[in-house]
């Protein structure tokens, strides 16, 4: 582990870093800057010239960034690759609002849920408080996010909070414990969010996340997407699935012709609200 920075009114806060969200924000300082110096990131992280040099042959073979001698520089025609913003810097609320209610409808008597993390899953979970579907609907929930569940607490739903280590920042349990509990479920629908998707398929920032929205696609009978429109053509670090490991995807009007088309090729239902 390391420190993590944050720029504050022109000064630097520091918060514990794991390896991974700190080459994340390696590659960020590159992209924003076009090149680094190893004896720069040293300075800025607090951590070994040994260590830098490790997470830059790292990012170097995602093919993002191309090794220097002292440093490392953005890749020519590198894609776009989107930053994971924490919970308070994510928009679209509008959006998210009519992708939630439509998705509901999805939503069966005895069913039992898996939601992923996310604000467009705390808005789908609102939209489900407030149907209810009643006591005897026999719904049960499972989620990671805290928020998602603690929107939901006052419902009649069945609720399981999925535990493990606290991703700082972001509201929700991952690690090995999530991993392992979801792992030996089998979940009737999975409500999944991204950070980005494109043709390639869904990407995400977070290696821990990557890895247990893996787990939960395999888990679940029938993996449903919620992901508005200025998620579409964006790449992110890790690839955790392919467009063909969705049956449902809704997203909103703001969507190109030529994005929708390329999602109905690969997912079956593709609904626009």
């Amino acid at each position: 582990m390391s420190d993590k920075i944050n720029w504050n009114n022109g000064g630097i806060k520091k918060e514990v870093l794991y390896t991974q969200e700190r080459r994340n924000q390696i590659f960020s300082l590159i992209q924003e800057k076009k090149s680094v110096s190893v004896r720069e990131l040293s300075e800025v992280f607090g951590i070994s010239g040994t260590t830098i040099r490790l997470d830059l042959t790292d990012l170097e073979k995602t093919g993002l960034i191309t090794r220097t001698h002292g440093g490392a520089v953005l890749r020519k025609n590198a894609p776009l690759v989107n930053r994971e913003p924490q919970i308070h810097e994510r928009a679209n609320q509008e959006q998210k609002a009519r992708i939630a209610a439509c998705a509901v409808h999805y939503v069966q008597p005895g069913d039992t849920l898996l939601l992923d993390t996310g604000t467009t899953l705390e808005v789908f979970a609102r939209t489900l408080a407030a149907h209810d579907f009643g006591k005897n609907r026999g719904i049960t929930i499972y989620s990671n996010d805290f928020d998602v569940i603690h929107d939901l607490e006052d419902t009649s739903f069945e609720l399981n909070l999925l535990g493990g280590r606290v991703r700082n920042g972001f509201h929700y349990c991952c690690g090995e414990n999530v991993l392992r509990e979801v792992s030996r479920y089998h979940f009737r629908r999975l409500f999944l969010a991204t950070s980005a998707l494109s043709a390639d398929g869904l990407t995400t920032v977070n290696s821990d996340l990557a890895e247990l929205k893996k787990v939960m696609i395999r888990s679940a009978q029938q993996v449903i997407l919620l992901a508005d429109s200025s998620k579409v053509g964006l790449v992110d670090f890790q690839k955790f699935a392919n467009l063909t490991d969705i049956q449902v995807f809704i997203t909103d009007d703001g969507i190109s012709p030529s994005d929708l088309d390329m999602l109905k090729e690969k997912i079956p239902d593709v609904q626009v609200v």
